[in-house]
């Protein structure tokens, strides 16, 4: 993952460090007004490592009074001769160093660099395990929903008459009947679904059922027919709808299907004895057979539908011009009386980027009293972002697009007539999700801004890291997408022309970095919509909450379906 800056950019970088960077002359001693001067050494900006401490080392001077060191906050001894040296811990990711000098007048002047730290792997590789959802009871009434939406809207008529005779019995001989069914009427389809152990209970119900019909028969050679009608307080039908898991791919079955009448009742007159028995029998087992198998039809296919975003799947969007290919894979799933897990692997790449690789930080999923909701939540790992982030940036497109579009608002800033401005990302932004700090967050690290006046001369350069923080927001279609936050920014001016009108310090710095990172941020809220967080059919999540555990996002809320169709 690493790249090797231009050569011109080395040459700017070794000259910046001899200088003095952002300063900021307090007056403390008003004959001193000249800030210390740092050079670091070690590391190197742009440095990757999968060691777990770096030795941030180097140089500070002062011409007139002592200066005391601090990075990131932590004093550091210096030596009589100005050196010093310190190992620091870092931990995956990136980790920024805002190295301050202070000489005794209170004058400042700071270093700030970055560190990738971890293990990287081909972009090829899947995230293991980069999804976790749970989808609780109450989410899983949505299932039932679909369900009772098409069967309300089946016309169960044409379906029952499409199988005329449903009976004929005696073959045509003189003691032989064909029965008709004339309609098919209820008042209501209700289905129920809750979570069981192996799968989801399905419950379906059809309310105040009535059947008419017709029956020709032939009694001892003599033919005749009568009509008939049947009703029933309620029609049951139950049973497991099971999803199992094969070779990455979720199969939908209705297991132990069940059915009965409550409150049958067969009106029927003027016909032979062993006419009723057809009825009381073969009739009855007919008509509860028709009605079964089409629950049976209807509810694997819309459970598939259903779960439709939690089975693999492999897609394509556009970003910056460059196409992006994503792809999830069901690994584990698991159904107890709780409700439902299931887990998936995911990966993305970018179309003609070859020798990519991206931070893995594999961590153990959230457990079970993490995923717990009472509607629907998702687990995300930070290597699904570091995935696609470092895919992104290794084409190149990130950096071009991150060029701030109003170069007015630079020159402003910077008090010069500024031509355009160039970024060069020397590291790919990362994502951490933090459970000790319960942070979720990209950190940009050791990204140079150039800007060139009209002549093609430098007007200043300067070299910007920053964290930004991530929050989760519902999108208009009900799903949960992860959006940015204010960002923290460290920034350090590498070189400035001599005829700015005024120099570069801190809140001209602060102001410029703003303007890159919001272009930054602008550019991640639009990659972040891409990422692969599944949803239900039909579904919104309410008051969407976010939470850091384990290297996980986890995301999700109450759930909210949209109202059934009207029959």
């Amino acid at each position: 993952m690493t790249r090797l800056a231009p050569a011109s950019l080395v040459g700017l970088l070794a000259a910046a460090a001899c200088t003095g960077t952002i300063t900021d002359g307090r007056g403390g001693d008003s004959n001193d007004q000249t800030p210390p001067v740092i050079e670091v050494t070690s590391p190197a900006r742009g440095t990757v490592t999968e060691d777990s401490s770096v030795v941030l080392a180097g140089s500070v001077t002062d011409t007139q009074s002592a200066v005391s060191l601090k990075v990131n906050g932590e004093a550091v001894p210096v030596n009589p001769d100005g050196s010093f040296s310190t190992t620091i811990q870092v931990g995956e990711g990136i980790t920024l160093f805002d190295t301050i000098a202070t000489d005794a007048a209170g004058n400042e002047a700071n270093d700030a660099r970055a560190v990738l730290a971890g293990q990287l792997v081909p972009q090829e590789t899947p995230v293991a395990e980069g999804v976790v959802a749970n989808l609780s009871g109450e989410a899983m009434k949505g299932l039932g929903s679909l369900v009772s939406n098409l069967a309300n809207n089946t016309d169960f008529t044409a379906l029952a008459t499409s199988l005329n005779p449903v009976v004929d019995a005696g073959g045509g001989g003189c003691n032989s009947a064909r029965v008709y069914v004339n309609s098919v009427g209820h008042s209501g389809i209700e289905v129920g679904v809750n979570p069981v152990t192996g799968g989801v209970g399905a419950a379906v119900t059809m309310r105040s059922l009535v059947v008419q019909g017709s029956v020709s028969f032939r009694a001892l050679c003599i033919g005749g027919s009568a009509s008939w009608t049947i009703t029933a307080d309620d029609y049951d039908v139950g049973g497991t709808i099971q999803p199992t898991l094969s070779a990455g791919t979720i199969n939908i079955a209705l297991a132990g299907v069940t059915s009965e009448f409550r409150g049958f009742n067969l009106d029927v007159n003027n016909i032979p004895g062993f006419i009723e028995n057809i009825f009381e029998d073969d009739v009855r087992d007919k008509l509860a057979q028709i009605l079964r198998d089409k629950v049976n039809e209807m509810v694997p296919p819309l459970t598939t539908a259903f779960l439709a975003e939690f089975l693999a799947g492999a897609w394509d969007v556009s970003f910056l011009g460059q196409t992006v290919s994503l792809s999830v894979t069901p690994s584990a799933m698991n159904w107890t009386e709780q409700g439902g897990t299931i887990v998936l692997d995911t990966g993305a790449s970018v179309l003609g980027v070859e020798g990519a690789n991206y931070l893995s930080s594999p961590r153990p999923r959230p457990s079970e009293a993490d995923m717990a909701s009472t509607g629907l939540r998702i687990g995300l790992a930070d290597d699904v972002l570091n995935q696609l982030l470092a895919g992104i940036w290794a084409s190149g497109a990130l950096e071009g697009a991150m060029v701030p579009g109003d170069s007015a608002a630079i020159g402003a800033a910077l008090g010069g007539d500024v031509a355009s401005a160039t970024m060069t990302l020397m590291l790919p932004p990362v994502a951490n999700f933090d459970t000790t700090t319960g942070t979720s967050r990209i950190t940009i690290g050791d990204m140079v801004v150039t800007a060139v006046d009209p002549a093609g001369a430098t007007l200043a350069s300067f070299v910007v890291s920053a964290d930004i923080d991530l929050a989760v927001e519902t999108t208009s279609d009900g799903r949960v997408k992860v959006v940015t936050r204010t960002p923290r920014i460290l920034g350090q001016v590498l070189e400035q022309a001599p005829t700015l009108l005024v120099p570069l310090d801190k809140l001209k710095v602060a102001a410029i970095s703003e303007l890159a990172i919001k272009t930054m941020s602008l550019q991640a809220d639009s990659l972040l919509e891409n990422l692969p967080v599944p949803g239900l059919a039909d579904a919104t999540i309410m008051a969407p909450t976010f939470q850091p555990v384990m290297g996980y996002m986890l995301m999700g809320g109450n759930i909210e379906f949209a109202p059934p169709a009207v029959p």
